[in-house]
């Protein structure tokens, strides 16, 4: 794909398109006719940095602000083992409703990493997990007071992953129902608080270099702009590959492996608990639902160049690739069938397992006929960047 040269072109090469006939839903048989144009790169990146990531990026500094307050609030009137179970636990779940409100709305944003996302390594810094239990133990030790003193502890002790497993550990319990949960002490809770600060403080990062990103005339910089196009491609497989494997298959295939050594071992999931868990994989593959496939109304109505977030689909409709762009759709359906259908709860371990077995097999689907067609369609060249997450 070759920058375009401006509204002129686009109109000829709109135009001169023909008039495409695509399923508006891959399980609906009537049709829909849709005029779409071919976009530019600098259109597509447009689109994406000034309209599609801005609301994302305010969303999650919003909830990264509230954690902070959060976080305050709860250490402020911190439970003691005397306070009446029903309170203890209504303050904590008041506490990590809100993280995982700030944890959806960082899998939005980063999902794929693109931009600033990459370049300050954000995934590094507040969403690195495993959190390590011995560093965190070793973090609490060394007492630190301010975000100064946090630059000392290390990345598998702190973020998201990190306040989690405080918060876990915390969690009120009924006598008998489980071993004790702990109760925070001052020196724990201040430390939960700097992690929420941390965050914060990225976020905050985030959506003031999100503003440049999305002032940038694309027009103006074809050689920035082709690198910036080849990036978020690519960066889209690699947000499809970290869910499909890191989250999913890898867990779960060391958990079979575990198992053949170590009796009833659960796969290590990135969040705690079933709940969380399907929260963060949904936010992720609706994130690239998004940038991959067209709404219903952009079936009618096809994003506006330059002032929408233009998805895969649209471009390769807008190449002329309609039979690519329905099996395209179709895939993509399969995987948002598969996700959506996900119980809250599963009836056995055996259950559990064949359904997110099921939803990776319909993931690497996607993989395949993007590494093997669409990419190449797109005249994207897939490769490797040392700066595409951790």
């Amino acid at each position: 794909m070759t920058p375009g040269s401006g509204p002129a072109r686009r109109l000829a090469l709109a135009l001169g398109s023909a008039l495409l006939t695509v399923a508006s839903h891959a399980a609906t048989p009537s049709a829909t006719q849709v005029l779409m144009p071919m976009y530019s790169p600098a259109e597509v990146m447009q689109g994406l940095y000034s309209q599609h990531l801005p609301p994302l990026s305010q969303r999650f500094a919003a909830e990264a602000d509230a954690l902070v307050t959060a976080t305050q609030q709860y250490c402020q009137s911190l439970p003691t083992p005397g306070t009446p179970l029903p309170a203890r636990q209504a303050a904590w779940t008041r506490l990590h409703t809100q993280w995982q409100h700030t944890m959806l709305a960082w899998e939005s944003l980063s999902t794929p990493a693109v931009g600033p996302m990459l370049t300050r390594r954000s995934q590094r810094q507040i969403d690195f997990w495993p959190t390590r239990p011995e560093l965190l133990t070793k973090a609490l030790a060394k007492a630190p007071q301010t975000l100064a003193d946090m630059e000392t502890v290390g990345t598998l002790a702190k973020g998201l992953p990190a306040m989690e497993l405080l918060m876990t550990q915390w969690r009120p319990v009924a006598a008998g129902q489980r071993s004790g949960s702990i109760t925070p002490s001052e020196a724990s809770c201040r430390y939960l608080g700097l992690l929420a600060q941390g965050v914060q403080v990225e976020a905050t990062e985030l959506g003031t270099e999100l503003t440049t990103w999305a002032a940038k005339d694309w027009e103006q910089t074809p050689d920035d702009t082709a690198i910036a196009m080849a990036e978020w491609v690519n960066q889209w497989l690699g947000g499809l590959e970290r869910l499909r494997w890191a989250h999913l298959d890898k867990p779960l295939k060391t958990a079979q492996t575990l198992g053949e050594t170590r009796k009833n071992s659960l796969p290590q999931f990135a969040r705690m608990g079933r709940e969380t868990n399907l929260a963060g994989w949904r936010a992720q593959w609706h994130s690239l639902l998004a940038q991959g496939r067209l709404s219903e109304a952009q079936r009618s109505q096809p994003p506006t160049p330059g002032q929408a977030l233009v998805p895969i689909e649209a471009l390769l409709l807008g190449q002329g690739q309609i039979a690519l762009a329905q099996r395209w759709a179709q895939a993509l359906d399969a995987v948002n069938t598969r996700i959506n259908q996900l119980p809250a709860q599963t009836s056995s371990r055996a259950a559990e397992q064949r359904e997110l077995l099921a939803l990776t097999a319909a993931l690497k689907a996607v993989t395949v006929l993007f590494q093997s067609e669409v990419a190449s369609a797109l005249d994207i060249a897939l490769g490797f960047s040392d700066a595409d997450g951790d």
